[in-house]
This record gives C-alpha cells, structure tokens and sequence, in this order.
C-alpha cells in the first residue's frame, strides 16, 4: 500500500511539473544524439549514476566543490544528496567534468526529465552507430556485451572501473585518415555500493537497488530477489530545471572534451571494418544503416520522470508503425487521357484489383 501511495504522489507531481515545458514540443533524434553523444559509450554503471544526477545540477556542483576541498570521496555519503550524486562523487574526473560544463548538465538532466525512454534510445543508437564504424570494441578495460539490439557496456575487471576519453566528433563516423585508438582510459576507479544504479534497456529506465559484486545482466528487474525499483526523483526538485534548460525549440550546448581525452592519430591506412551486426531483438526506433538497427515510429512522450510503463507502450507504437509500413499499399488508377478536363473519379476506382 505505501508503494503504490508513493506512486499516487508522484505521478500527481510529475503531471503538474509537466505544465512546466513547451506545450507539444520535444526533442528530435538528432538534439538528443547531440547531447548524449560525449557519455553514450561510458560504461553502464557510470550511466546509472550521470543520467539521475544530471537532474541535481546544484548537488553536482556542490559535490564538485566538496570534493575539490581534498575530502574524502566516502564523506560524500553522509551529504544530503541525492544518491546519484553521492555515487559520482567516487568518480571525481567525470564529477568535475559534468561541473565545469554546467549547461550541458542542466539540458541533459532537463531532457531526462521530460523524456527519459528517448534519452536511453539515443545511447543505444549511438552505440549501434559506433559498433558500425569499429570504433566500439572490446578492450582490457570494458566490455561490449550485445543481446539483440541491446548494447551493454561493462567494466572488463570485477573490482574496477574506467572512464573513456574520447572525442565524441570523431567515434561515431570514423573519418578517413584517422586511425586508432578512438577511445583511451585513465586510471581506474575502485567499484562498491554506490553503483546500485543500473540501466534497463528493455523499459528504457534506470532501476535502483542493492549493489551486487560482478556485472551479470539482471533479466527480471521486477524480481522480487533482487529488490530494486525504478528510480524515480522527487518532481518538485525539476521545476526550474525543466522551466529554465528544456528548450527544444533553442540550441542545446556541447560540453568541452575532457580534459586528457586524446583524439584519434591522422594516419594513412584503412577506415576500421564494421562490427557483425546482430540480429535484432525488437524493431529499433530510428537507424541509421549499415550495422545499425532498422528505423521505426519514434516514441511517444510520456509520463515525466519515469513515465510508467514507457518501454513498453513505444514498443507497442513501434510495431504499429512497422506493420503499417508493410501493408501492401493500393494505387489509384490511371485516369484515362482525354482533351476533356479531368474530373474526379468514381468512387470504388482506388480499389481497382
């Protein structure tokens, strides 16, 4: 009874903080590649913690400073923040990073408000996308694990985790000349409870719950045993996020790369080859060709901050809009040529067998 009170009570503040945004406007594919393109190739636990904690531009910056202030990063528990926050303050580089490029943080978290199921869509297409090109790929410090149109990526070592550094004008279409490595690493950063984020592909949310060693993928996220929720913040800290930074109308700000990312090396030589591609589990929502998914129907909009059952319902938009598209179309005929004027045809013509 209390879960579904906490629902009740979230639902009526994600509705009356959706009055907040443009009526009828939302962010097109392209807006939202442009925005998620710098992170879409982290690691997924690291993805967990940034899209959650991008709603909290104030605590990322706080966070930021405290850190700064040679604190010790498990202080950062006690601090009254969201638990996202308190998580990335294990990793100061990105931490600072996400700080020093404060606008891009407040759209995203903005965009992830408002339209959570297509923020996680852009992160899956833009790793097709990179897979296709050969500039994602296994390395000793992550994993790429593909499950139908899922693309995981998952710390190589049990006990640590890497940041990527890569120039996100580059990896996505490889351009001729340049050579690897596309994606570099610095020192790695210890794993623990902070990273009981976790990201469902399947219903395009982040789920939340006790943090297990190890990264197997967790097929069943309403499990009873693994005793985790979707995650959801509390709507009344996003009024002035949506109000001030959602703007699908405007341009939306590129982060700096960060700092030590080093780009790919000009070199002569072939383009690297394509990744096999998988076969698809679900229609995809766009694509782009190649190794990547085959298009379909963009998502509708949904609830704010969750929209339940979202994954869902786009899947089911998704296969509509398919379907729609391979039914057989019927022409009308051809008007028989005369030097009379054309006049309108029968009805019962256009269905001519």
């Amino acid at each position: 009874m209390k879960r579904i009170l906490a629902a009740l009570v979230a639902l009526s503040l994600a509705l009356a903080l959706r009055a907040q945004a443009p009526a009828g406007e939302s962010y097109g594919p392209d807006q939202l590649d442009q925005l998620l393109g710098p992170i879409a190739l982290y690691p997924d636990p690291l993805i967990a913690l940034i899209l959650p904690a991008s709603t909290f531009p104030d605590q990322v910056t706080a966070a930021a400073q405290f850190v700064a202030s040679n604190a010790d990063p498990s202080a950062a528990d006690a601090q009254p923040w969201d638990a996202s926050v308190k998580g990335l303050a294990h990793y100061p580089d990105v931490l600072k990073w996400m700080s020093d490029n404060i606008d891009w943080t407040r759209s995203l978290g903005a965009a992830f408000a408002m339209q959570p199921a297509d923020v996680m869509k852009s992160v899956q297409q833009l790793r097709a996308k990179a897979r296709a090109a050969g500039t994602l790929a296994n390395t000793p410090q992550q994993q790429v694990d593909v499950e139908g149109d899922d693309i995981r990526i998952i710390p190589a070592q049990p006990e640590t985790i890497y940041v990527p550094e890569y120039d996100p004008s580059v990896v996505y279409d490889a351009p001729e000349g340049y050579a690897g490595p596309y994606l570099t690493f610095g020192v790695g950063y210890p794993v623990g409870a902070w990273l009981g984020f976790e990201c469902n592909w399947d219903d395009y949310g982040i789920w939340v719950g006790p943090w297990h060693p190890g990264w197997a993928y967790r097929r069943d996220w309403r499990d009873p045993h693994f005793g985790g929720a979707r995650w959801h913040p509390d709507p009344r800290a996003g009024h002035a996020l949506v109000r001030n930074y959602y703007r699908p109308g405007g341009n939306l700000p590129s982060p700096r790369v960060m700092a030590g990312a080093r780009g790919p090396a000009r070199a002569a030589g072939p383009r690297p080859g394509p990744a096999p591609r998988a076969q698809a589990s679900r229609p995809d929502y766009r694509g782009y060709g190649g190794g990547a998914p085959r298009p379909s129907t963009p998502a509708p909009r949904g609830q704010l901050f969750g929209g339940y059952n979202r994954g869902t319902q786009a899947r089911d938009f998704s296969n509509r809009g398919q379907t729609s598209r391979q039914a057989p179309v019927r022409r009308a005929a051809p008007a028989p040529r005369s030097a009379a004027p054309r006049s309108a045809a029968p009805a019962g013509n256009h269905d001519r067998r």
